[in-house]
């Protein structure tokens, strides 16, 4: 199964999530863009097992743009992480259909949780999120 990721470089939900899910063993191939276009240049070729969608949207601009093309996402499960609380935000990205919102703020524990369950995989449980972001020095 393969999770593809959207997030601009600066987010640190993202880093952390990638840096997780790359050092966890699974199935799971991550595809990860920070740049719209070059997302929607993806979701426009053939999907294969492209199945979960995480979505790191760091302004009203960006959702704006991702709301132009629902369509393409609407076969995905997705997962939102939004920059702010502002209603009128979440009830933007409620016209995306995501399975779990979660908010920038919150910390990684929950997405994580919630990325593995949607993957139906077991990570090693002795890797913690947090030991899987301890940066090995050597």
């Amino acid at each position: 199964m393969m999770l593809l990721l959207y997030a601009k470089a600066r987010n640190g939900v993202s880093q952390e999530l990638k840096r997780i899910l790359n050092g966890r063993s699974s199935d799971a191939c991550l595809e990860t863009y920070s740049n719209l276009d070059d997302l929607f240049h993806r979701l426009r070729q053939p999907r294969l097992n492209l199945k979960i969608g995480v979505l790191a949207i760091g302004s009203e601009a960006e959702l704006d743009r991702l709301l132009t093309i629902r369509e393409l996402l609407s076969d995905m499960r997705l997962v939102l992480v939004l920059s702010d609380k502002d209603p009128q935000t979440v009830s933007k990205a409620h016209a995306l259909a995501p399975r779990f919102i979660t908010f920038s703020d919150a910390g990684i524990d929950p997405l994580v949780s919630v990325v593995e369950k949607m993957m139906g995989c077991q990570f090693d449980p002795m890797v913690t999120p947090q030991a899987a972001l301890q940066v090995n020095p050597h």
